[in-house]
């Protein structure tokens, strides 16, 4: 595959356009390489994930988190995202990221994790809106928490909940990663239960009040998804094209906290 077909792919399984104002997905580091044989997809960054695309020879590295978030006047070694920056340049690695574009993309980050759970007559979200569906059958909270868990396939007590007295769940607002800006949102929609990360105690004290369910898995428990669902669509997006590609999943650990 050409880096140009690469880019082109990349704007139909996750357009940047509407995001270009407040976001930075799309290239970071272009290695000068014309040829995109092997790519090596993972949630973000570390030296770990840089080792292992060296290690399986990955052409580029495509993460859903920003390498480079905001403008870097400096590129220092000795600071993040710099010592990244010089060793993907070093070991001549392109670096692609795909952050909001996929977030709210069709087949995106938000649409995966409400098949992973199985709801129904979902409604698609946007930077603005969170997105929204119903499960097949009513659960009690305690339950939901449970059906979270599995569906994320995350160790148990791995999750933080806010019970919010429903005495079943059925409709459900999500937004992976910190979406807890979209608490008060969940509770004009009449959610029963909101599921997302990194959600702060004012949110979770709102939520409490507001009778509305909260489970905070993790930014990283609802967003390692990401790896599995962008391979997968790479994969059948250049079969439908017939480019040639091998797209692996990283297997260096991202979750910065100690279970």
């Amino acid at each position: 595959m050409k880096y140009k077909e690469f880019l082109d792919l990349m704007e139909k399984i996750a357009p940047t356009e509407a995001y270009r104002d407040i976001d930075n997905s799309g290239p970071q580091i272009y290695s000068g390489s014309q040829d995109i044989d092997r790519i090596l997809v993972c949630l973000e960054m570390n030296m770990s994930v840089l080792m292992e695309a060296a290690d399986v020879n990955a052409d580029l590295i495509l993460t859903h988190h920003p390498l480079i978030y905001t403008p870097q006047s400096v590129i220092d070694y000795n600071d993040l995202p710099g010592r990244y920056i010089h060793w993907s340049i070093n070991l001549g690695m392109s670096v692609y990221s795909s952050h909001l574009a996929f977030d709210f993309a069709q087949e995106g980050n938000n649409a995966y994790l409400a098949k992973l759970l199985g709801l129904v007559d979902v409604e698609p979200g946007s930077a603005e809106k969170e997105w929204i569906g119903t499960l097949p059958e009513p659960m009690t909270f305690e339950q939901a928490c449970r059906h979270v868990e599995q569906a994320l396939d995350l160790p148990e007590n791995y999750i933080r909940c806010v019970d919010g007295g429903r005495p079943e769940i059925s409709k459900v607002g999500l937004c992976t990663g910190a979406g807890g800006g979209f608490i008060e949102d969940a509770v004009k929609s009449g959610c029963d239960l909101y599921i997302t990360g990194d959600l702060k105690l004012h949110e979770a004290q709102y939520a409490k009040a507001s009778r509305l369910c909260v489970i905070d898995a993790g930014h990283y428990g609802t967003e390692k998804i990401f790896s599995e669902n962008m391979a997968e669509q790479i994969n059948a997006k250049a079969k439908e094209k017939g480019l040639d590609i091998d797209v692996i999943i990283a297997k260096a650990n991202t979750n910065p906290y100690t279970l």
